[in-house]
């Protein structure tokens, strides 16, 4: 997630220089025995009444023989059901314990169903409509899960470690746009309702699961090596502003597939940017933004070079954090340290050395100025929330970190890829 705006939160620690609270425990990824390896999420939107009624078949598969439950995350669902012939259920209203009648053999693999509905979840999905009192707000719902915050919508395992596929089945009014992760695999129409389906094939932890179904507008950008780029908001900015805002898009694609000898990994890369998201997030193939981020002819010049850092920061992630995914949140830094740490290289490669040196420069202050607060390990299990790992530490100091590494080894050893800075980004003057 792109860290501006993430700070310490100093005034919860026990004494200056404290990292963890007292309550803090040592956190690890579970020892599934039942694996949950796909997800077919069928979802009802009623986006006026911030109301959803969900459906979600989880396809699980057993490591081991005679294993018969599992747990899965769901915080203040209603109406819960497991319907599924052979399986009892116990719900506490933040945990859904799943018993299956009969014991399964290694290697076997069941489905299990689950419907419930959400009325107004406190966080993970959120709506957005016109009202009396912000009469101007735009129509759309739309999820924003980091760290752990898929379990307020959706039945799963809400923990990195567990990666299904996923389906998305997503009925709204007939006029809405409905996006998720994957490539899109078509649409009903009954009456006034519009199902979507979405297929993401590759495995995907719970954090970076997305959709957005509402009243947008769109921008397209063409494709780099067969791979779409398109851009969505509200219908409060128009195509040109997306157009200005997101249309480096397929150059900074072709920039960093180059950068990591590597093609991109996902059939498509959308972005939306919507009001309330707070900075920017890498859910697979669909990367949600802040709309304070769409740059209108006034804010351009000031805003695009943040912008298009900001780009090359999530984008990074695909690669750093959603094609290779860090077991448990102690390892975070894999995905925010390396993320970051690419804005340096995107710097210094298309602008120059000394403009890499200046973000690497502003990256080290940033996390010399939190570790005068307190300073804990890059790597630690101990703490309460995964969230409060989401600080300067892991994402400006793992990525100096980086850099030193890099300096001690050299480039040969550090794989830049052979020839790689005969490369030009031809955009910037």
């Amino acid at each position: 997630m792109e860290e501006l705006g993430l700070g310490c939160r100093c005034s919860q620690r026990q004494q200056a220089g404290d990292f963890t609270l007292s309550n803090a425990v040592a956190h690890y990824a579970p020892d599934l025995t039942l694996e949950p390896v796909h997800l077919d999420i069928a979802l009802k939107l009623s986006i006026e009444e911030e109301r959803c009624d969900a459906t979600v078949t989880t396809t699980v598969r057993s490591r081991a023989n005679g294993v018969d439950q599992l747990t899965l995350h769901g915080v203040d669902f209603f109406d819960l059901s497991v319907p599924t012939e052979g399986v009892e259920f116990r719900y506490d209203g933040e945990e859904i314990r799943l018993i299956w009648d009969s014991a399964f053999a290694a290697g076997e693999s069941r489905d299990v169903v689950v419907k419930y509905t959400l009325d107004r979840p406190a966080t993970g999905l959120h709506f957005s409509y016109p009202s009396k009192a912000y009469p101007n707000a735009p129509r759309f719902a739309g999820t924003d899960n980091e760290s752990e915050r898929a379990r307020h919508w959706l039945a799963c395992v809400d923990l990195p470690s567990v990666r299904p596929s996923l389906t998305y089945h997503l009925t709204s009014h007939v006029d809405h746009i409905a996006l998720a992760n994957g490539e899109f695999a078509g649409e009903d129409i009954e009456g006034d309702e519009k199902t979507t389906h979405w297929k993401l094939k590759e495995p995907c932890p719970s954090y970076l699961a997305c959709f957005a179904v509402g009243d947008f507008i769109r921008h397209d950008d063409g494709d780099v090596d067969g791979v779409p780029i398109a851009s969505f908001a509200t219908r409060e900015f128009s195509p040109a502003d997306l157009e200005r805002t997101f249309g480096r898009t397929a150059a900074i694609m072709d920039w960093i597939t180059t950068r990591l000898d590597h093609p991109f990994p996902y059939p498509k890369y959308y972005q939306i940017a919507l009001p309330g998201i707070g900075g920017a997030m890498e859910n697979i193939s669909l990367t949600t933004w802040d709309d304070k981020f769409v740059c209108d002819e006034s804010v351009h010049r000031e805003l695009e070079w943040l912008v298009d850092l900001v780009n090359v920061h999530e984008m990074a992630h695909s690669y750093f954090g959603d094609l290779v995914v860090c077991r448990d949140f102690a390892h975070a830094w894999l995905k925010e340290s390396w993320a970051t740490y690419m804005q340096q290289c995107f710097a210094e490669e298309c602008l120059g050395d000394d403009e890499g040196q200046l973000e690497f420069y502003d990256q080290q202050q940033r996390y010399f100025g939190e570790v005068e607060r307190y300073i804990r390990p890059i790597v630690t299990r101990h703490f309460v929330s995964s969230w409060e790992m989401y600080d300067m530490h892991l994402y400006p100091g793992g990525a100096c970190r980086l850099r030193m590494l890099r300096a001690e080894l050299g480039d040969e050893l550090f794989s830049i890829p052979q020839g790689f800075y005969e490369y030009t980004f031809d955009y910037y003057p």
